[in-house]
């Protein structure tokens, strides 16, 4: 998904929010927004959101001197959410399909992103009034398990820290389910705003479930010109990949189609892209077929 005008305010306003949370004084944060501004006025086209998040970013980190400006925030957010690990499992397990529990409580774990606007202000009210169980239009619950039946290996691609506890979760239950399944998860290849990295799998007991990598660079989504050839590996031989999250939509909505994408919409551009709602949470394939017949039924 290449970059729309639509998205030249919101990396704006992520630009400063990124010089304040780094520490950036006034002076600093003109700098910094001006920095930005010259690489918007001459980007290429084509260029996709965590392409330009990673040089908002970069920009950041350089000029501030500050490594990882999100490590404390990363930190809040995967010790509020390992607080309500229990009771969160507990819904899963009270849910009329937890498969469908699971899934939606990870889903609405990806309103714990620092890019974005936010629209939620206390981080233990997101799955306030969430429905784990129900008919969503772009929730293809009943292909996602078909896949998932007929699947040996599943790359999970994370997205968030606090939202990768979330994720724990939903990994629990489909071992349980497919025992025989290998579940590979990625992480990021450094830190980038609050996405979680190697450092976020092991504190929240994640590796001991599961093998965890990296994708070999620090973009906030999956840009595979990019990524390590190990990772490259295993995301050519995956039978199924689960890709959590805005950015990795916006790297690889046009990338395979055994892609799941499980997010909440939080910009118009991007569920305009999709065909949902601003607010709604998506499980999505794109296969073609599957979205011809979606669409159909619309």
């Amino acid at each position: 998904m290449k970059i729309h005008l639509d998205c030249y305010p919101c990396f704006l306003r992520q630009t400063l929010d990124a010089g304040r949370i780094a520490g950036a004084d006034e002076k600093t944060q003109k700098r910094i927004l001006s920095s930005i501004m010259q690489i918007l006025a001459d980007i290429p086209d084509g260029t996709t959101p965590p392409k330009m998040g990673r040089m908002i970013h970069e920009t950041v980190k350089d000029i501030t001197g500050n490594p990882d400006p999100y490590k404390e925030i990363k930190r809040q957010h995967n010790e509020a959410i390992m607080e309500m690990e229990q009771e969160l499992a507990n819904r899963i397990g009270e849910s009329p399909s937890p498969l469908e529990g699971a899934l939606k409580l990870a889903g609405t774990g990806n309103l714990i992103d620092m890019g974005p606007e936010r629209r939620w202000s206390d981080i233990h009210r997101i799955f306030d009034g969430i429905t784990t169980a129900g008919e969503q239009t772009l929730f293809l619950l009943d292909h996602f398990e078909e896949t998932l039946h007929q699947s040996q290996t599943l790359l999970y691609l994370g997205d968030n820290a606090g939202e990768i506890v979330l994720d724990k979760l939903l990994i629990g239950l489909l071992l349980a389910r497919e025992p025989n399944l290998d579940i590979i998860f990625a992480v990021r290849g450094g830190p980038i705003i609050n996405d979680a990295t190697r450092e976020d799998a092991e504190l929240i007991g994640l590796a001991d479930m599961v093998r965890i990598i990296d994708t070999g660079a620090a973009f906030p989504g999956v840009e595979l010109d990019a990524c390590s050839h190990e990772f490259l590996k295993y995301y050519s031989g995956a039978d199924l990949i689960l890709a959590k999250g805005q950015g990795n939509y916006e790297s690889l909505s046009n990338a395979k189609e055994n892609i799941f994408f499980l997010l909440t919409a939080k910009c118009p551009v991007i569920a305009n892209d999709i065909g949902c709602d601003v607010g709604d949470l998506v499980l999505w394939n794109g296969a073609p077929s599957i979205n011809e017949d979606l669409q159909n039924c619309l």
